[in-house]
């Protein structure tokens, strides 16, 4: 059996012996090695992002695996090749582009394109493995109106009086991520937004762990000290207080 069979008769199988859903998502990626190194940069890096938050963010189980892979080739034989898993812990959808087409586009039209490649990726799988249509549908929606603004959600808090959200949104490797922290009066609905720093995707993890308030105050904490966490942090803050009411006054 060659690979191109083995791969047809894996996505069978999943196909008809189904698992539990069980694993919550941990990862999303795409993977093209038949195109140029970067061909689908920043675009593929940003959307994989903005499709793992809303994903985690709204639950999504998976059977047997917990990352998500998007093989993108120029057809479909090159993505089927390429599909194999070699452990069980993650899974390729797969998913074609006209490349010769998207290298000719602008900027906002190659975003589309990416876009709706992955989309189509992650709609594979769910119709091999059966996740949850419903989360699958509604953050391809979601997604499609926002595009790469789509607003994230990181952390969030509340109490009695008041709710707190730390946002932000996917920006390239280069750029950095700008985090955001809102404050929402419950009893009145006044909102403040303030952005408060940029981050690297991963470094933002490890820089704002742990959200707290009270009436007067928010607290940011990063993870506690180790070696991993301060190379990613470097020289940003352990701690941050933010005043509710300067927030909510702008």
């Amino acid at each position: 059996m060659d690979v191109l069979d083995r791969a047809v008769e894996l996505r069978e199988q999943r196909k008809k012996n189904r698992k539990p859903m069980d694993k919550p998502i941990r990862d999303f990626r795409v993977y093209y090695t038949g195109l140029p190194a970067k061909a689908l940069y920043p675009y593929d890096y940003q959307f994989s992002e903005i499709f793992l938050n809303i994903l985690k963010n709204k639950g999504l189980m998976c059977p047997t695996y917990h990352h998500l892979y998007i093989q993108v080739e120029k057809n479909v034989e090159e993505c089927l090749r390429r599909s194999i898993p070699i452990e069980n812990w993650y899974v390729y959808g797969i998913s074609t582009i006209d490349y010769d087409n998207y290298v000719k586009q602008p900027n906002k039209a190659k975003a589309e394109i990416v876009l709706e490649t992955m989309a189509l990726g992650l709609k594979d799988i769910s119709d091999i493995d059966g996740l949850d249509q419903s989360i699958i549908n509604s953050t391809i929606a979601k997604i499609q109106e926002s595009g790469l603004d789509t607003e994230l959600t990181h952390l969030t808090a509340d109490n009695q009086n008041f709710q707190v959200k730390v946002t932000y949104f996917s920006r390239s490797m280069e750029d950095g991520n700008p985090i955001y922290l809102t404050v929402i009066e419950k009893s009145s609905g006044r909102s403040g937004k303030k952005q408060i720093g940029e981050a690297e995707k991963d470094q933002l993890h490890f820089w704002i762990s742990k959200l707290t308030l009270n009436n007067t105050s928010v607290k940011i904490k990063a993870r506690a000290s180790s070696d991993r966490t301060d190379w990613h942090l470097k020289d940003k803050s352990r701690s941050m207080e933010f005043n509710i009411k300067e927030i909510l006054n702008g």
